[in-house]
């Protein structure tokens, strides 16, 4: 049987697309996901025309950092940024705009490449709230046991992974660690995505001694293969996007004023304290992900020039135990619960909070409560003359 010619060579293509690549997918356990990578096998588009040679910014990259953009794999990616995947790499390079100059410059004082700063692109797409199925999160995608060794707070209450400095503060310092292990930033980025353990390993049986190499050879898995390429072929695109028919970024840097809150406090009445929307507050706040600041406070962040006026009207904010004060003297006024909820929430405090102060009152209050009621109705029935009616409309009065 003759096959055509084309067919042929779209497999010989493919094959030599995927080789040496040795698993689709790796243990949850290692790395980072690259949660968006879902289409490696399919067929090229016909590329797009690149710049000359002397025009490329990314030039200067590879001389100082040793990275290889003319590798055909990176080719590969790039076409495809412009092609199906454009639409995702438009939207990862827009909302990078608002986050990038903030994460270069912290990059910058760890001694990383400030150009890193674009590694969410092929992390997250710059999403905060990204989460893999491995249960890595955030623009930076940590998984829980390499987020808390780089310092970031993990629990029921905050998850630091989703904020954008803090979580880019521990990737510089895990990229700066990877580099000091390896002394090779294509290295670095493969155990950021497989974990640096495999790579390790892979280096101290000397089966490889560079990424390609080991690529080429099967020694790592087909995620990771993809993983470093398509990083090379973002940064490519990143740093220079006129060039590859790309829109710059033009978003408003992150800017804001930070306010230390000591209690637990809700974050839409951090909003009204500040004269903002609650909308507003979490996003500059994406590590307090249940919306209010935790019992034992925390550092909030508010819009830019708004520290002092924010501190004050925080602090005339009512707290809890006044929250349970105003419950009790509503009670006792004989106010509904409707009223006095809405009352204490002009003041700035969470219906929340308003019904866990009722809730304790009421538990507090109720044995004595019913007790006195039923006092009371004892007495009245005995200081109370017993009147009952007679059939011809007379009252008497029995003692």
């Amino acid at each position: 049987m003759r096959y055509p010619v084309r067919a042929v060579l779209s497999v010989a293509i493919c094959l030599a697309m995927t080789a040496g690549c040795s698993a689709t997918r790796r243990p949850q356990s290692d790395g980072h996901g690259w949660w968006w990578h879902k289409d490696a096998s399919t067929a090229r588009i016909a590329p797009v025309p690149q710049p000359e040679p002397a025009a490329n910014k990314h030039q200067a990259l590879a001389d100082q950092h040793g990275l290889n953009f003319t590798h055909p794999r990176v080719d590969d990616f790039v076409t495809r940024f412009q092609n199906d995947r454009r639409g995702y790499f438009s939207r990862a390079l827009s909302r990078s705009g608002r986050y990038v100059p903030k994460m270069s410059s912290i990059l910058a004082k760890e001694g990383v490449p400030p150009e890193f700063a674009y590694l969410p692109i092929i992390e997250s797409g710059f999403r905060l709230n990204a989460h893999s199925p491995a249960g890595a999160v955030g623009p930076w995608q940590f998984i829980q046991a390499t987020g808390r060794r780089y310092g970031l707070r993990i629990d029921g209450y905050v998850d630091e992974r989703r904020d954008p400095i803090k979580s880019t503060r521990a990737a510089a310092r895990y990229l700066k660690d990877l580099y000091s292990m390896f002394g090779d930033w294509e290295l670095s980025f493969a155990a950021y995505n497989t974990g640096e353990g495999r790579i390790g390993r892979i280096l101290e049986g000397g089966l490889a001694t560079d990424f390609w190499e080991m690529r080429d050879r099967g020694y790592l898995y087909r995620e990771t293969c993809d993983y470093v390429p398509g990083f090379l072929a973002a940064l490519q695109i990143a740093v220079q996007p006129e060039a590859y028919g790309f829109e710059p970024p033009y978003h408003d840097a992150l800017r804001y004023d930070v306010v230390v809150v000591d209690r637990r406090l809700s974050l839409e009445s951090v909003a009204r304290a500040t004269g903002t929307s609650a909308e507003t507050i979490k996003e500059l706040n994406p590590a307090l992900h249940r919306g209010f600041v935790p019992p034992g406070g925390y550092a909030v962040r508010v819009p830019d020039g708004m520290k002092g006026s924010a501190e004050v009207a925080i602090a005339s904010l009512p707290t809890e135990p006044e929250v349970r004060k105003v419950v009790r003297r509503a009670r006792s006024r004989g106010r509904t619960t409707g009223r006095y909820q809405k009352a204490v929430k002009r003041r700035g405090v969470p219906v929340a909070a308003v019904r866990r102060a009722s809730a304790r009152t009421t538990v507090a209050r109720r044995p004595a409560a019913t007790t006195q009621a039923r006092v009371g109705r004892k007495a009245a029935r005995e200081a109370t003359p017993l009147v009952t009616a007679r059939r011809d409309g007379r009252r008497r009065v029995v003692d």
